[in-house]
């Protein structure tokens, strides 16, 4: 069980803010990756991206009341190396940001749980080109 709030654990509120920020900043900068953030709502994005950190990290939930990952990310040709890309930056952010351990280990296995709910395989690829 983990007794632990993830906003807490990374310094507060602002520091949440901060570090999202930084994350979605290196997102819609990437040369890989950015690309999928064109004509998005950034503030949006980490808004929900907080939320939803918060609703499933640690022992003491927030709420999250956004799409499921699934149909949030269905229209978007995401390939293995597109995701793979996004949790290095991840990981690079949890660092950057002194995130403890425990808690980086948490959250970079709830971004990893997530690959198979948003990759494009096989046919999913071939019908959307």
């Amino acid at each position: 069980m983990q007794d632990w709030d993830v906003i807490e654990e990374v310094g507060g509120t602002k520091a949440m803010q901060r570090l999202m920020s930084r994350f979605y900043d290196r997102l819609f900068d990437d040369v890989m990756i950015g690309f999928f953030f064109v004509n998005s709502d950034k503030e949006a994005l980490i808004r929900s991206q907080i939320d939803y950190v918060h609703a499933h990290l640690g022992g003491r939930h927030g709420d999250y009341s956004g799409p499921s990952i699934r149909r949030a990310h269905a229209e978007l040709p995401i390939l293995a190396g597109h995701f793979d890309r996004r949790h290095q930056i991840l990981r690079e952010v949890l660092e950057e940001f002194d995130v403890p351990e425990r808690v980086q280990k948490a959250w970079l296995q709830l971004d990893r749980s997530m690959r198979s709910m948003v990759l494009k395989q096989g046919k999913d690829v071939r019908q959307q080109s």
